[in-house]
C-alpha cells in the first residue's frame, strides 16, 4: 500500500467530515446533490441543509430521507441570508457536533461532485498536509489571490500540485478546517451573495490560515466540469461580455469595493472603478448605448454602497425566485 493509499484509509478515523449545503428554491437541484454525495466513497456524518426559500417539498423530502452513512439536518432560515448567511447559519448548527479538528465541506446545490472519489481525495489531501502545518485551514478545486494594487484576481501557477492561495472558490467543494472557521466565526452574513468566499478567505488569510488549491486533482477532473474554470484575472473579465444578471453583478461589485475598502487598499479601489464600473461597460456604448449607460450607473451605485458599508439585498437590485 502507497503512503497516499494509507492516508486515504486512515483518513476516516482521524477526522470528522460534515456539510453544510446551501439551497434556495431549488428542491429538485438539492436533492440530485444529496443523491450525487451519497455515491461518494466518503460522506459527511452529517449534512445540514440551509433552506433560504423555505421550501414545504424539500422540507418534506429530507424528513423522509434515510441514509446508513449520513445524517440529514433541515434548516428553515425563514428567508434569503444568501450563501454568506445560509454557512454561517450552518456553521452555528454545526458547532455543538464538531471538533476543532473537523472538517466541514461547503457545497452548492447546483455544483455536485463529479467523480465519486472527489471527496475523500480532498479530504485525504488535507489531512496529509496538515500533518506538517496545523495553520492550513482548507483546500479546494479552485482559488485565487487578490491583488493589493489592483483589485484582480489571479489562480495559482497549475504547475504545482498543490498551489497556496488567500481564498477558495464556491462551488468546487472547498473543505475547512473547523479551528480555522471558528477562528474567523465562519461567513460574515452582511455580505449575502458575491465575493462571499473571498471575504471568507481574506480573513482566515490574514488570521494567519493557509489555504490550499489540489491543481493535480483538479487537472483529472477538469473534463468532467460542467463550467469552465474562473479565468485568470478579473482584468481579463472586465472586459469579457456579461453574463451575470443585474441583481447578481450589483451585490458582486459592491462586495468587492466592501472587501477592498475594510482593508484600505484604496488604489485597487480605483484600479476596479476605472476598469470594471467604466471602461467594461462603455466598450459597449456604441452597439447599445442604453445598456451601456445603465451598466456604467450600476458599476457605479455598487461603488457607492461598498463605500457606505451597505450590506443585505439591495431593493433596486433584487434576485429573482430561484437565485441565490
Amino acid at each position: 500500500m502507497t503512503e497516499r493509499e494509507m492516508d486515504l484509509s486512515t483518513t476516516r478515523v482521524e477526522r470528522h467530515l460534515f456539510g453544510i449545503l446551501c439551497t434556495y428554491r431549488r428542491p429538485d437541484d438539492a436533492l440530485t446533490y444529496l443523491d450525487r454525495l451519497d455515491t461518494q466513497t466518503l460522506t459527511p456524518s452529517v449534512v445540514v441543509i440551509v433552506d433560504n426559500g423555505s421550501d414545504a417539498v424539500l422540507r418534506a423530502a429530507i424528513a423522509s430521507r434515510h441514509s446508513d452513512r449520513t445524517e440529514y439536518r433541515y434548516v428553515d432560515v425563514g428567508a434569503n441570508l444568501g450563501p454568506a448567511g445560509a454557512f454561517r447559519r450552518g456553521f452555528d448548527e454545526l458547532r455543538s457536533l464538531a471538533s476543532p479538528d473537523d472538517f466541514i465541506a461547503h457545497l452548492d446545490d447546483d455544483d455536485p461532485p463529479v467523480s465519486d472519489t472527489q471527496l475523500e481525495q480532498l479530504v485525504a489531501d488535507l489531512a496529509v498536509e496538515l500533518k506538517s502545518d496545523l495553520a492550513i485551514g482548507g483546500i479546494g478545486l479552485s482559488g485565487g489571490n487578490l491583488s493589493p494594487r489592483t483589485g484582480f484576481i489571479s489562480r495559482t501557477s497549475p504547475s504545482k500540485r498543490l498551489g497556496e492561495v488567500d481564498h477558495l472558490h464556491g462551488g468546487y467543494l472547498p473543505v475547512y478546517t473547523v479551528s480555522a472557521l471558528a477562528d474567523v466565526q465562519s461567513h460574515d452574513p452582511s455580505f449575502f451573495f458575491g465575493f462571499e468566499e473571498l471575504e471568507l478567505g481574506r480573513r482566515m488569510h490574514q488570521r494567519g490560515w493557509r489555504l490550499l488549491v489540489d491543481n493535480e486533482l483538479m487537472d483529472k477532473l477538469e473534463s468532467q466540469y460542467p463550467k469552465k474554470r474562473p479565468k485568470p484575472t478579473l482584468w481579463r473579465q472586465s472586459h469579457a461580455a456579461y453574463s451575470d444578471g443585474d441583481w447578481s453583478r450589483f451585490h458582486k461589485e459592491r462586495n468587492l469595493i466592501r472587501i477592498l475598502r475594510r482593508e484600505g487598499l484604496w488604489i485597487a479601489i480605483v484600479v476596479t472603478v476605472v476598469s470594471r464600473h467604466v471602461l467594461k461597460p462603455a466598450s459597449g456604448v456604441f452597439k447599445n448605448p442604453s445598456r451601456a449607460r445603465n451598466r456604467i450607473v450600476l458599476g457605479l451605485r455598487a461603488t457607492r454602497a461598498g463605500l457606505q458599508g451597505r450590506t443585505g439585498i439591495d431593493e433596486r437590485y433584487p434576485p429573482p425566485s430561484g437565485q441565490q
